[in-house]
């Protein structure tokens, strides 16, 4: 009798235990975020959507259209061209990254010479159709919306 009486006391024991522990996750600020409502915080070096930067000195893009990117992409997902001006001079004409096959590597920003290609910090980039997840040279152009800490 005096084992069965130490078992009963040992499972009392564990179900108070057991009690205390799910009246203190009750008070418990939930640890998972609840998503349309509220933001994730974006860690730092995430890799997000291209970014095109802006030249500050002129109104264009750093960019000249080299294909240094193109040629580094694992997963040919970036279009390229350049047009010639009549000075001679080679600037972008068109830049399209298609977001359905990008693996998001960085490869294209460390291989760019003149540094006119970064991540943003835009992550949500779903789409009912494959077409719209192509990003020209206009979409990369504009600000991504987004700090690092949370999205606005």
């Amino acid at each position: 009798m005096g084992l069965q009486g130490a078992e009963r006391r040992k499972d009392m024991l564990q179900l108070i235990k057991n009690l205390f522990m799910c009246l203190g996750n009750i008070f418990r600020k939930p640890r998972t975020v609840v998503y349309p409502r509220e933001k994730i915080i974006i860690p730092e070096k995430s890799r997000g959507i291209l970014q095109l930067k802006l030249d500050l000195d002129s109104p264009g893009i750093i960019c000249n259209g080299c294909g240094h990117c193109m040629d580094v992409c694992p997963e040919n997902c970036i279009r390229v061209s350049r047009k010639v001006l009549e000075e001679g001079k080679e600037v972008l004409d068109s830049f399209q990254v298609d977001l359905g096959s990008c693996i998001f590597c960085g490869n294209c920003v460390t291989a760019c010479e003149l540094n006119a290609i970064t991540m943003s910090y835009r992550y949500q980039n779903a789409d009912f159709f494959r077409k719209g997840l192509v990003m020209e040279k206009s979409d990369l152009i504009r600000p991504s919306g987004a700090v690092r800490d949370f999205w606005k």
